[in-house]
């Protein structure tokens, strides 16, 4: 078995020529240049259990010979994936199970599902690509391949392939980070974290591309400070990366609100650990996510508003020209705010963000001005710490909550916020059960909190849909009354929400 640990970077074709004349790319190489002709053909049972589980099984034709590989996502940290994958040579056109190893392939696969009868090719790339060995910083050595050409489905659809991978072959992730930042200052890139298989399995089944939820994150007990930041830093920049293509493609409003979790769980980690960190560059870091955060909030209000504020309550009350006309104009504003999200994106500053990012942990960029003593100590103390803090404040803001004002109100959901992500970050040092009822705990009051702010962000949109006039004052009335009784009921139980979050037990001290 052996393990790829990739970055890969989308380039447009126009640019390609410019690429290949990067004096940075082909200076000092360990072995001459080679370019080749590569034909792979992916396969799948007719179900699609493989694509479902990640998994890649393929065959390539590399001149004369034909490789069958098996692939499996480890992970994908700020943009750079580790794969584990089983190849061999096998002269077979279709995969050959029993060319491999006993006890690799045939322990994770039901092999008797994936017979000849049991699977069918499903797409095919075709691409040449240019390759060559290069030092990469010190001591290490780098991969470089620029591919061109494309991905055919069976049903006929296709991709372009225009782009520039990195394989570490030895070294460090730091350096590899600096070689693709290097490159993203001479010609226009984008980071892309889908491999090729997975590309191909969604054009053949002709899906959009999906929203990505954070993983649980698994830190543990006796880690460092410093290795704890790092990675909740990289699990935070995998998940904003992950829902790019969702955010460019449009069509789910879920992939906006998963890119901007995962933006706030980083501005949130930034937070968490600030007072360890040295001030440069994780204070400029942190505005720059903040930028990013903030080019998401014009479509994310819109796509509330309109898939869960109004648009049930217009549906639910019937054909009306005054809320069709609300819509119409809201829809407009919303893809006023999917143009400057997309916008954004497209930037080079997002692509300099998130290699800056990676370039950051996999650097360990903090530890020079940062608090060595505490960087240095077991993350579970420090996970203490923080959490006693956070859920401190939670407690100061939310006094005398019912006689709090909609601004008290909001600061008070904003402290519950971070304490959920400290909690986030940090629930895999204590006990399940004891972190997962601390949530509950925390629901009802955070859902009534919630609401309230959708209600309010709604009167400043609706607000600012064209000139007032008796029809949007009508629709904002319903809206008004329908969320306001909503809220009048769930105000009733504020009293008793708040005593179930005063009542938590603070699992984390000892």
């Amino acid at each position: 078995m052996g393990a790829e640990v990739e970055l890969k970077l989308g380039i447009a074709a126009e640019d390609l020529p410019r690429l290949r004349r990067l004096g940075l790319l082909f200076r000092g190489g360990l072995v001459p240049a080679a370019t080749k002709h590569l034909k792979t053909t992916y396969f799948d049972t007719p179900d699609r259990i493989l694509a479902a589980s990640r998994i890649t099984l393929r065959v390539r034709e590399d001149g004369d010979r034909r490789l069958h590989c098996i692939k499996l996502p480890v992970e994908s940290l700020a943009g750079l994936a580790t794969r584990r994958e089983w190849e061999v040579e096998s002269a077979d056109t279709t995969p050959n199970f029993a060319a491999f190893v006993p006890g690799t392939v045939d322990s994770l696969l039901d092999l008797e599902k994936l017979t000849a009868a049991g699977i069918e090719p499903v797409f095919v790339t075709d691409f040449r690509r240019s390759v060559r060995l290069m030092p990469l910083g010190d001591d290490g050595v780098v991969e470089i391949a620029i591919d061109e050409g494309t991905i055919r489905a069976a049903g006929g659809a296709e991709a372009p392939i225009s782009e520039l991978e990195f394989e570490l072959k030895s070294g460090s992730a730091a350096a590899l980070f600096d070689l693709a930042l290097a490159v993203t200052e001479q010609v226009p890139a984008r980071i892309i974290v889908e491999a090729k298989g997975e590309r191909g399995a969604r054009l053949a089944a002709a899906e959009p591309p999906p929203a990505v939820k954070a993983p649980k994150l698994a830190l543990g007990r006796g880690q460092s400070v410093s290795d704890a930041f790092a990675r909740i830093v990289q699990d935070c920049v995998g998940q904003w990366l992950a829902n790019v293509e969702a955010v460019l493609d449009g069509s789910d409003a879920e992939g906006v609100h998963q890119m901007r979790v995962a933006l706030r769980r980083l501005r949130s980690a930034f937070r968490l650990f600030r007072r360890v960190l040295g001030p440069e560059p994780a204070t400029m870091l942190s505005n720059e996510v903040k930028w990013l955060a903030g080019s998401l909030g014009p479509a994310r209000d819109w796509d509330v508003f309109i898939g869960d504020v109004a648009g049930p309550v217009f549906e639910a009350l019937g054909p009306d020209g005054r809320f069709e006309r609300i819509l119409e104009l809201a829809r407009s504003e919303q893809g006023l705010g999917y143009g400057v999200a997309r916008a954004a994106i497209e930037e080079p500053r997002h692509t300099r963000l998130a290699l800056t990012l990676g370039r950051f942990a996999a650097g360990r960029g903090w530890q020079a001005g940062g608090k060595g003593e505490i960087l240095d100590g077991p993350v579970e103390t420090f996970a203490a710490g923080m959490l006693d803090a956070h859920f401190k404040r939670v407690r100061q803001k939310g006094r005398h909550i019912m006689r709090l004002d909609a601004e008290a109100l909001h600061g008070l959901r904003i402290e519950i916020k971070r304490l959920r992500y400290a909690l986030e970050f940090f629930g895999s040092l204590f006990d399940g059960r004891e972190v997962k009822h601390f949530h509950e705990g925390l629901a009802g009051l955070q859902d009534f909190l919630g609401n309230l702010n959708d209600l309010t962000v709604a009167h400043r949109l609706i607000g600012s849909l064209g000139r007032a006039d008796a029809g949007r004052a009508y629709a904002e009335g319903v809206l008004a009354g329908f969320h306001g009784a909503s809220l009048d009921r769930k105000r009733a139980k504020l009293r008793e929400q708040w005593a179930a979050v005063l009542a938590q037990e603070p699992f984390w001290r000892e």
